[in-house]
């Protein structure tokens, strides 16, 4: 699936007939598309968490985390939340970046997979074990699933305006804008609710199974409808 054939539609003989834009926000193929972006985006994931990394990089990035540790242990509740969403709001709004947010994207994947390699290597534990462990907590799917979303739709947009059609991608991006902010803000409360209770962190699997299945549902709308 290429980010080309996302955009190419077939020519409607009337204006009434193109398809809305939520619907091109959750079209298959979009959505299709988003998800092998979400692939690629694990496997740089799993190759940071994998690369040897030497003791003075390492070392690094161990005081890296812990000074960002430290800061947010020094937090309470709603300044942690606010914290961990305005971070991840200013990496996530620049992968929407047509190019530029590209590679911003697989620097900031490839960079959380190197610190979460330090941090296991310090602990005793293999980097991609840790990673892995990592990715049980509903909040990073959410969160990664945000940023896969967000360079998607600067990918599109830039395919958009080779083919004339940026005008109708512009309005979908002004959706998805708003999807990954909504993405992030629940990304973030979920990450906040886990640190303070691990084991509330882990049910919060319950909601987001119920929202993949209503994006599925959603996704599928207009074959039923047909």
């Amino acid at each position: 699936m290429s980010a080309e054939e996302v955009v190419q539609s077939e020519p409607a003989p009337l204006p009434a007939s193109r398809p809305s834009v939520v619907s091109e926000l959750l079209g298959r193929r979009r959505l299709l598309f988003i998800l092998m972006v979400l692939i690629i985006e694990l496997a740089i994931f799993f190759v940071a968490t994998s690369v040897p990394i030497d003791a003075s990089t390492q070392q690094s990035l161990q005081n890296e985390a812990k000074s960002l540790s430290g800061t947010t242990d020094s937090l309470g509740p709603t300044a942690l939340f606010l914290f961990i969403f305005s971070h991840n709001a200013m990496i996530a709004f620049g992968e929407m970046v047509p190019v530029l947010g590209g590679f911003l994207w697989v620097f900031s994947i490839y960079a959380t997979g190197q610190i979460i390699a330090a941090v296991a290597s310090s602990q005793g534990f293999p980097g991609l074990l840790y990673g892995a462990f990592v990715l049980v907590l509903p909040f990073a799917i959410v969160e990664l699933s945000a940023y896969a979303v967000a360079v998607a739709s600067g990918t599109l947009l830039l395919v958009a305006w080779k083919r004339h059609r940026l005008r109708q991608e512009v309005r979908v991006l002004a959706l998805e804008i708003g999807l990954v902010a909504a993405m992030l803000l629940t990304a973030a409360a979920m990450e906040t609710i886990t640190i303070v209770d691990a084991t509330l962190g882990f049910l919060l699997w319950i909601p987001t199974g119920f929202l993949v299945v209503a994006l599925i549902w959603a996704s599928t709308a207009d074959k039923r409808v047909r």
